[in-house]
């Protein structure tokens, strides 16, 4: 019984190792492209909606078939959007040292300020899963989690900065399943434990990562890789050179270097399990 039960594990791994060769050498699916105007950055939420940050600092949401579903004009792009916690969309604004809560169509505001007791030089602010806030203090790289609603430090720790060749280069910062999650444009992603034991760095050059099931994806040269968070094993979806890409449970979206929008199907739809 032990044996046949090790034969039939065994078949499945072949079954999904065929599985995914196929799928990582094939061709992906067009579906649509379009030119939106000069992109900023990206973002996405938990329901599948594409988030396009402008340098004018105006943001566009769009549903999975390219339908815009609200849109916001603001003089100056927000230094982080984080709409992961829906229906809130979350925007710090390091000019300021503010954060503003929206509804998801960036209505209903609630505007705060970070006191400067919790960070001198608050560089980068987002919200985490249990309500709480992580705040990267440019001064000393220190990351602390807040409770916003006493202004209470909850746990704190630091980033060594004397492992870096060069100065960091920090532009987004983010919770995800008890990790905390920081990019370094120059050297790639670290990953902490939610206590702040250094777990991981991928080395990487990208300008933006997000999350599959229990995958890290970002874009590397012409190709998307998923990082398992589990088993740290690495595969790869061939997908063009881009800035930016942003996976969903539908839809990839790949933004080029000419700030085209390229969709296409997500031939890893109903893979997150």
């Amino acid at each position: 019984m032990a044996q046949s039960g090790i034969l039939i594990k065994l078949f499945w791994l072949a079954q999904f190792v065929i599985f995914w060769s196929s799928v990582s050498s094939q061709d992906l699916k067009k579906l649509s492209e379009f030119s939106p105007g000069k992109i900023e950055t990206v973002s996405v939420d938990r329901m599948g909606n594409f988030f396009v940050i402008f340098r004018n600092g105006s943001i566009k949401k769009y549903d999975p078939d390219n339908k815009v579903l609200a849109a916001f004009k603001k003089g100056e792009a927000p230094t982080l959007l984080q709409p992961w916690y829906h229906p809130k969309i979350f925007i710090y604004q390091k000019t300021g040292q503010k954060f503003t809560e929206y509804d998801r169509n960036f209505q209903n505001p609630e505007v705060h300020t970070v006191d400067p007791s919790v960070a001198i030089k608050p560089l980068l602010v987002c919200p985490t899963n249990d309500n709480k806030l992580l705040v990267l203090d440019e001064e000393d790289y220190s990351i602390k989690k807040l409770n916003p609603a006493t202004n209470q430090v909850v746990t704190e720790f630091y980033v060594d900065s004397t492992e870096f060749k060069e100065k960091p280069r920090f532009t987004f910062l983010c919770d995800y399943q008890n990790l905390i999650f920081l990019l370094d444009r120059n050297s790639g992603i670290l990953i902490f434990s939610n206590v702040g034991k250094k777990v991981n760095q991928i080395k990487c050059t990208t300008a933006n990562f997000g999350f599959f099931g229990e995958e890290l994806y970002f874009l590397d040269g012409d190709k998307i890789t998923f990082y398992d968070l589990y088993t740290e094993k690495s595969r790869d979806l061939k997908s063009g050179a881009g800035k930016f890409v942003v996976v969903t449970d539908e839809r990839i979206f790949l933004v080029t270097e000419k700030d085209r929008v390229v969709v296409f199907e997500n031939p890893l739809a109903n893979q997150t399990d």
